[in-house]
């Protein structure tokens, strides 16, 4: 946007005072020729009719200068209102939710081979096979929650235990089975306490990694 520079106050005035001056000349060679050279000029003018003489020499003057002194602040508005508006930078992106839980899923396989034991065929191994490989899991995958997570139950209490459903509860954060008639409250047998995330603490990352990459591939060189 381009905007136009206002005159400074000394060009201003200068221009009033040469402008006035002019009108006023104007107006008194005007008279003169109304007058007549009988009158003697501007003089003799000033002699008939001093103050109707003066007034009419005097007005294009007064009037330039009364122009300038009112016109000296609308530039200033004008410049004010077309100043653009101060730009507003964008706040960082939230991070991003699916990114997160890749390089959580990473940490589980890195710790506990989590990724490893989903996706295993445990047909053909006996109960007691896989209990001893679940126990190295279950301890590197807890590691893993432990350090990354803050985990509080949504109802208190232990399982088995008799509980209260009070109206207005979330539907996302208890499930009601069983019997369910009518509105709330209900009361019933707490079959699972449920896990709310009290803090989660984003796993760290470092340069252009692919987090799409959840264990790299091992070639052992013989």
């Amino acid at each position: 946007m381009t905007t136009e520079r206002s005159p400074s106050p000394a060009r201003r005035w200068i221009g009033a005072l040469l402008a006035g001056s002019g009108l006023g000349g104007t107006a008194a060679y005007a008279l003169i020729q109304v007058l007549g050279p009988a009158s003697g000029g501007l003089p003799g003018a000033f002699q008939a009719a001093p103050v109707a003489t003066g007034a009419l020499v005097a007005a294009p003057l007064v009037a330039a200068l009364v122009a300038a002194l009112l016109g000296g602040g609308a530039p200033h508005a004008t410049a004010a209102a077309t100043r653009p508006a101060p730009e507003v930078r964008p706040g960082p992106p939230p991070p991003d939710r699916g990114e997160a839980a890749l390089r959580m899923l990473a940490l589980l396989q890195q710790e506990g081979r989590l990724v490893d034991f989903l996706e295993e065929d445990l047909a053909p191994y006996s109960d007691g096979q896989i209990g001893s490989a679940v126990r190295a899991i279950h301890g590197g995958c807890r590691a893993v929650l432990k350090e990354r997570l803050d985990l509080a139950p949504i109802l208190p209490g232990a399982e088995g235990a008799t509980v209260t459903v009070e109206p207005g509860f979330d539907p996302a954060a208890v499930r009601v089975t069983g019997n369910v008639r009518g509105e709330p409250p209900y009361q019933g047998v707490l079959r699972h306490p449920g896990w709310r995330a009290a803090a989660f603490r984003t796993p760290e990352t470092t340069g252009e990694r692919d987090h799409t990459i959840l264990a790299p591939a091992e070639v052992e060189v013989l």
